[in-house]
Parts: structure tokens; sequence; C-alpha cells
């Protein structure tokens, strides 16, 4: 994530298109590879704030946007990828937000910086090393020479496999646990960074109206005096 470049942008809504596609995929012969499925498209047109109009295109997304709301838009740009990766989407004006889950993966996925095969190995040139121990000055009193080394190396073998599997899971289990806890942290901090581009009367929305003061009694004008 060190090497990826957050984008936070936001603006007044001009103009909503909305359109659909369906995507089919062929192989030879128009065979369908796989069924069709529709992508629902929405082009936000945003006003930012140096008066600057760009647009936006969201893929699948249910959040709610109509012409004059403002909107906050996250994205990341990610290495080796041109276009930035849509993060989260927030209608400042509803209140309400999106979130993109295919940028969010790439954005905040890590890969281990040694995989399975690398941890598997470890493992069983662990294995090898205490088995030929074990085999070659325990069992054999220093003698165990070649017999004991082909053992290890055989032991060590055998296990390679069984180590790939179990770090494989592993790392599945501890790199979903992880991306939870920062897609969790991620988006409370964005719901907060983007409060800042809030619209005036919502954020004065939200202060208490100020207590209205007690009716002062007045008291009565004094009575004219009589002509009599």
């Amino acid at each position: 994530m060190a090497e990826n470049t957050l984008i936070v942008t936001a603006g007044d809504v001009i103009e909503v298109q909305l359109t659909s596609e369906t995507v089919v995929i062929e192989g030879a012969g128009a065979r369908h590879v796989e069924p069709g499925h529709i992508t629902n498209r929405m082009r936000l047109f945003v006003r930012e704030g140096e008066g600057q109009e760009k647009k936006y295109d969201f893929d699948d997304t249910e959040l709610g946007v109509r012409e004059t709301q403002r909107v906050a838009i996250v994205r990341g740009k990610l290495k080796r990828v041109k276009e930035p990766a849509n993060l989260l989407l927030f209608n400042l004006s509803s209140g309400e937000h999106d979130t993109f889950e295919n940028g969010l993966a790439a954005y905040l996925g890590r890969t281990p910086f040694f995989g399975a095969p690398w941890k598997a190995a470890g493992f069983a040139l662990l294995v090898a090393l205490t088995f030929w121990l074990y085999s070659n000055f325990l069992m054999r009193g220093g003698a165990g020479g070649l017999a004991s080394t082909m053992f290890a190396v055989m032991f060590g073998f055998l296990t390679y496999p069984v180590f790939w599997w179990l770090c494989g899971v592993w790392d599945r289990v501890s790199e979903r646990m992880r991306y939870r806890r920062a897609r969790k942290r991620f988006i409370a901090e964005m719901t907060g960074r983007v409060r800042a581009y809030a619209p005036r009367a919502a954020q004065s929305a939200t202060q208490p109206a100020p207590t209205p003061m007690p009716p002062v009694a007045e008291s009565p004008p004094a009575a004219e005096p009589s002509g009599a």
C-alpha cells in the first residue's frame, strides 16, 4: 500500500448519466465461454472546487445521486496500473456512501514477502535437519553417514507438499483477516476525512440551535392625569 497513491476529490454534481451494457464472452465458433452479465454504469459530471468540470464512471453502484448534490470520490492509483481504481463514493448531501470491493481489494491487499513455497521449503529443511541430527547422533552415535543423510532428504522431500498446502491455507486465512481490519479502518478514516468537503448548509444544520431567551415582562404604561 505504501507504493500506491490515494486521490480524494469533491465537488457538485451537474449531470448524472445512467447506462447498462450486457457483456458476453465468446470463444471459437461463437461459443459462449461464460454466461452474459449486465453491468450498470453511472457517469457523474462534477464541478470541483476551482470550477473545472470532470467526469467519473462507476460500475454497479447502488448509491443514489442526483444533480446539485455534493459528492466526494476516493480513488487509488495502483502500481503498474494506468487508471486509478474507484475505492469509495460519498454522497455528502445525503450522508451515504458506497464501496467498490474490487478496487479496495487491489489497493489494500498485500502479498506475503515469503510465499507458501518458500515457507514450505524452510519447514521441510528444518524437518530434514532435525531427522538427520536424531538419526546420525542419537541413533547411530555419529556414524550414520550416507544412510542418515538419505533418510533426512527423503523426509524433507515428502513433507514439502504438506507444508506447502498448510502454508497456503494459513496465508489465505491470515490475509483475509488482515484485509477485513484494514478495510474497516480505511472506510472509517475516509469517512472522517471527507467531512471537510460537506456542504456548508449540512454542517450548520448539525450545530445546536441557540436557546431562545424567555420573554421579559414589561410594566404597564403609566395612567395619564385626568383633565377634571
